[in-house]
């Protein structure tokens, strides 16, 4: 069960990130709130009425949620991310109280969800592809039912030592090829994803779509008629943690991780880019700055994130904003900078929130980031 306030924008994926569901303002509330029912693939119980109501495939799903990011259903663990204008303690205070009107409950049982309060704590949630990701996705298997489409997969882990029903006991020579493994196969979806899958979107320049070809038109699957592009699928899940159905309603990203050159972004160096004036969109825009290994937030630096409601970030006298990315911040260029790890890759997105035609049809062009030093 899941209870949802009026305002969110959400979406909920089964456990191998296939689209279930929408919430909010996408979703068939359409952003008044309303009670969600998601029922297990062997579920033969009576389906009380008042619900908006889903079947998943998978015992656990996914539930990404923002109140206008990631929560695991499968134990009732959630995390919820509530966008605000800024930091301070009467808006932190808010954004708290409201984030507890979203409830998650088994069916059945009294409304009663537990909320931890993360500001300012570390909470590890990104994947490290090293020997143990291989125990972690036999784990997953023998939580889930196997699906007809993944049977090819299945044989093609069995070769790798993890078999659905049987334990995982590597041997010492497959250990060796595990952990030579995962880092290769984490810089080869790196490159694929950046570079290959996802053409530019302007042209002329590096910022490319979030999506690469094929993953809206087949809802994130990539099952087309004549083939399941697994090497498509498996790239772009580098990036992304859910899957949408109306992609482009609610948010729009682009994505960039090298210079004009063809450089990759390194955080040890310093940047700089211009977003024009008058960006096209009914809510804000953002740039966010992400680690280019873990596609998540630089860890430990703050802040990860500049956007258009912020008061303190200068504009040019053509309404323009320059950013500046780095390790230090330029003289007098505090506001409008986002710190980098100098010993990491890192790439960003423009998250447009309530785009409209001009953002999605390329007619608004985006500048690349260029070095300043």
């Amino acid at each position: 069960m899941v209870e949802s306030p009026p305002g969110v924008l959400g979406l909920v994926n089964d456990f191998t990130f296939k689209y279930v569901a929408d919430i909010g303002k996408a979703g068939p509330d359409k952003g008044k709130g309303g009670k969600y029912l998601l029922l297990p693939p062997d579920y033969e119980g009576r389906v009380p009425e008042g619900y908006f109501v889903f079947e998943s495939p998978t015992y656990g799903n996914l539930l990404a949620i923002r109140a206008f990011r990631r929560k695991r259903t499968h134990n009732g663990f959630a995390i919820l991310r509530p966008i605000i204008a800024d930091s301070s303690p009467e808006n932190l205070a808010k954004a708290a109280e409201y984030v507890k009107k979203m409830k998650i409950y088994p069916l059945g049982q009294k409304p009663k969800t537990k909320y931890v309060d993360l500001y300012g704590k570390l909470l590890e949630m990104t994947p490290v592809l090293d020997k143990n990701i291989y125990r972690e996705i036999h784990e997953i298997i023998e939580e889930e039912p196997v699906e007809t489409y993944n049977l090819s997969m299945m044989g093609l882990l069995a070769k790798i030592g993890i078999r659905k029903g049987e334990a995982f006991k590597p041997s010492a020579a497959l250990q060796a090829i595990h952990a030579k493994a995962a880092p290769e196969a984490l810089e080869y979806m790196i490159e694929e994803y950046h570079r290959v899958l996802n053409p530019p979107f302007f042209k002329g320049k590096k910022w490319s779509a979030l999506m690469p070809p094929g993953a809206v038109e087949t809802d994130w699957s990539y099952e087309f008629a004549s083939h399941f592009d697994y090497h498509a699928r498996g790239v772009l899940y580098y990036a992304i943690i859910s899957s949408v159905k109306n992609y482009g309603s609610a948010t729009f990203y682009l994505d960039i991780a090298e210079t004009p050159d063809g450089k990759w972004l390194d955080g040890g160096k310093n940047y700089k880019l211009v977003v024009p004036p008058k960006v096209p969109v009914r809510d804000f825009w953002a740039i966010t700055t992400y680690d280019l290994e873990s596609a998540s937030y630089l860890r430990d630096l703050e802040p990860s994130s500049i956007d258009s409601n912020m008061k303190d970030v200068k504009k040019n006298s053509d309404g323009s904003v320059d950013i500046y990315f780095g390790p230090k911040a330029p003289q007098g260029k505090e506001s409008n900078w986002l710190p980098t790890d100098p010993k990491r890759r890192f790439f960003l997105l423009f998250r447009a929130y309530g785009p409209k035609p001009a953002i999605l049809d390329g007619s608004f062009v985006l500048n690349d980031i260029e070095r300043v030093d």
